[in-house]
């Protein structure tokens, strides 16, 4: 049989580097680079990269050791197209190991400063007499203060506060409770402090479609165990002291008619409703989870959505929660995603 005479192109995985504000040194450990990844996280943790490098000669372990506080700056993708901006990453762990010797350098993004580790006590108030305060207020506050770029969406259920408290928490952790006692996503990325809504992130288009033949390998998992129809929030009702219950139901079917009841702190019954859901939410989101290994792939990035089919009943839309970006020497570019359910999706068996 005749060949057609189509041709496609080869992608050439590529990648930039710079360390210690040069870019030189890209040159100088192009040739015993065993393989860089960067790991691109929603929530919680702070973004990582890291990279192993082959040192027959020492030099790593000698003149060029990582000084405490250097910077590495990274791209990945393939040769001509568009390059995945990985960020700025300060170095916090050197790993040698062996035989032969490697050097494994581990760093976090350098949003992370030591002070928005320091535990705080402070209040949060109107900038204006007779004000209110919104979560947006108090995360950009946050961020001002560690001179980061504020990116945020109020939850459609957008709530406001006389007085907000952190008491003996660090700002992680702070920001961490409100997010998730608020239905929130909150995350530094480089010099931005995210304070997203779940619902607003969840509810973006899938950026990309992947098939059972796009996959180097692939799991998932649904569990039922831990999983509620309901959510109830009981609070105080300020003028009268009494105790009053926010209900909110699951989206969709779920496995079982359990109720998940919680005790919250609420100024009104749409406070407590929106403690409610973001509860439910959070025991919910975990009931079909999975994990996907491509060929690398600049699209794939926590926050966004992507469709899984070719899978059965595991086929649908799916959030992305973190994201690995990989260069082997030996594998080429492959991007790892873990992902879970969206509420469209939650499983009916």
């Amino acid at each position: 049989m005749a060949a057609s005479g189509i041709s496609y192109p080869i992608r050439t995985p590529a990648w930039t580097l710079t360390y210690a504000g040069s870019s030189q040194v890209a040159n100088d450990i192009a040739p015993i680079l065993i393989d860089l990844s960067y790991t691109d996280k929603t929530e919680k943790s702070a973004e990582e990269f890291e990279v192993t490098l082959a040192d027959r000669e020492k030099r790593w372990q000698g003149p060029w050791f990582p000084d405490r506080g250097d910077t590495i700056t990274a791209t990945i993708g393939y040769r001509g197209e568009r390059m995945l901006r990985c960020g700025t990453f300060q170095v916090d762990e050197v790993e040698l190991k062996g035989p032969p010797d490697q050097v494994h350098i581990k760093a976090i993004a350098t949003g992370i400063t030591p002070d928005i580790r320091t535990a705080r006590t402070m209040g949060y108030e109107p900038g204006v007499e007779g004000g209110r305060l919104t979560l947006l207020d108090v995360a950009g506050n946050v961020a001002r203060r560690h001179n980061l770029t504020l990116v945020g969406a109020p939850e459609p259920i957008d709530v406001s506060f006389d007085r907000l408290t952190q008491h003996k928490e660090t700002d992680l952790q702070f920001l961490q409770r409100l997010a998730v006692e608020h239905n929130y996503t909150f995350s530094i990325k480089g010099n931005e402090l995210i304070f997203f809504s779940r619902t607003t992130l969840e509810s973006q288009p899938p950026v990309l479609a992947l098939s059972r033949h796009d996959c180097i390998s692939f799991q998932f998992k649904i569990v039922t165990n831990l999983i509620f129809a309901t959510g109830n929030a009981t609070y105080q009702v300020a003028d009268t002291k009494t105790l009053s219950t926010a209900t909110v139901d699951s989206p969709t079917p779920t496995p079982t008619k359990d109720v998940s009841r919680t005790i919250n702190r609420a100024m009104s019954d749409q406070h407590a409703q929106l403690k409610a859901n973001a509860a439910l939410h959070e025991t919910n989101k975990e009931q079909m989870t999975g994990t996907i290994e491509t060929i690398g792939n600049v699209a794939l990035l926590s926050g966004n959505s992507i469709m899984v089919g070719g899978f059965g009943k595991f086929s649908g839309q799916y959030y992305i929660d973190q994201a690995r970006h990989r260069l082997d020497r030996s594998r080429g570019y492959t991007t790892e995603v873990s992902f879970r359910n969206l509420p469209a999706l939650t499983p009916t068996f």
